[in-house]
C-alpha cells in the first residue's frame, strides 16, 4: 500500500460514517482530500475511481459532516486555511446535493 492508498483509505473511512468525527478530524479529512487532488496526475485509474465514489458519499453525508464539525458556522471557520475555490469539499454547506 503506497501513501496515496493510505490517504484514500482514510478518506473512504471518514466519509463512510462521519458520526463521531470532531472538528479536527473533519479538518484532517478535508486536508487529505486536498493532497489527493494535488496529486491526481499520479493516481491510478482505480485510485481515482475510489476517490470519486468517496466524494459521492461525502456529498450524501455532508449534513452529518457539518454537524460533527460543530455546525455551519464552525465548518466555515475551517476555511481559514484558505482552500482553493475549486476545492468544493471545503464548501459543502454551499453545494446543493442536486448540483453535485
Amino acid at each position: 500500500m503506497n501513501n496515496f492508498d493510505a490517504l484514500i483509505k482514510a478518506y473512504e473511512t471518514d466519509v463512510e460514517d462521519p458520526r463521531g468525527l470532531g472538528r479536527f478530524e473533519v479538518l484532517n479529512m478535508l486536508t487529505n482530500r486536498d493532497v489527493l487532488e494535488e496529486n491526481k496526475h499520479k493516481l491510478t485509474t482505480l485510485q481515482s475511481a475510489r476517490i470519486l465514489i468517496a466524494d459521492e458519499k461525502l456529498m450524501l453525508m455532508k449534513e452529518i459532516v457539518i454537524t460533527e464539525c460543530g455546525g455551519k458556522t464552525e465548518f466555515v471557520k475551517l476555511r481559514q486555511h484558505l482552500p482553493l475555490q475549486s476545492s468544493w469539499w471545503w464548501f459543502l454547506e454551499q453545494i446543493p446535493l442536486e448540483q453535485y
